[in-house]
């Protein structure tokens, strides 16, 4: 039963961290491209919130900043996502994840302004951000190692 919790809990910190660590590396690969769609997010946005002149002006302030941004950003998808899936820090390393999750899932994945195929697209994937926020929020209360000292899993009748 010990083996089949430590697997689990590896497969489980493997599946939350892969999804980051593929994201991180096709930003390093693409990063004229990644950049490109990064700036090209915000100028929606600032197209979408044209009732409001403090979000344009946020935005006209940030797209320049925008390879500073993206820099962040992989930075705290990568090494998040390493350290969620060595099990060192987890809980530092998804609050990067975290920290990185919530502006990206708002500016890439506004389903709200969008209508047809592509709002369902966007609202699925949403969605989808909002289910990996639930499982990193989880890990970064109560951890991701296999250990019975009440503060992992087993603390909340998942064993």
């Amino acid at each position: 039963m010990k083996t089949s919790r430590v697997i689990s809990i590896f497969l489980a910190r493997l599946f939350l961290s892969l999804v980051f660590l593929f994201s991180g590396f096709e930003k390093l690969f693409n990063w004229h491209d990644t950049e490109k769609a990064l700036m090209d997010a915000m100028c929606e946005w600032q197209n979408y919130v044209g009732f409001s002149e403090p979000i344009q002006d946020c935005l006209t302030v940030l797209v320049p900043w925008s390879a500073v941004i993206l820099a962040f950003g992989a930075l705290f998808e990568l090494l998040g996502s390493f350290m969620l899936l060595i099990g060192y820090r987890e809980k530092i390393g998804v609050t990067l994840l975290i920290l990185f999750l919530i502006p990206a899932t708002f500016l890439f994945h506004s389903f709200w302004f969008y209508e047809g195929p592509m709002h369902e697209l966007q609202m699925t994937m949403f969605f989808k951000n909002l289910a990996i926020l639930g499982g990193l929020i989880i890990v970064a209360i109560h951890g991701a190692q296999a250990k019975d000292d009440g503060s992992s899993f087993s603390s909340m009748g998942l064993s």
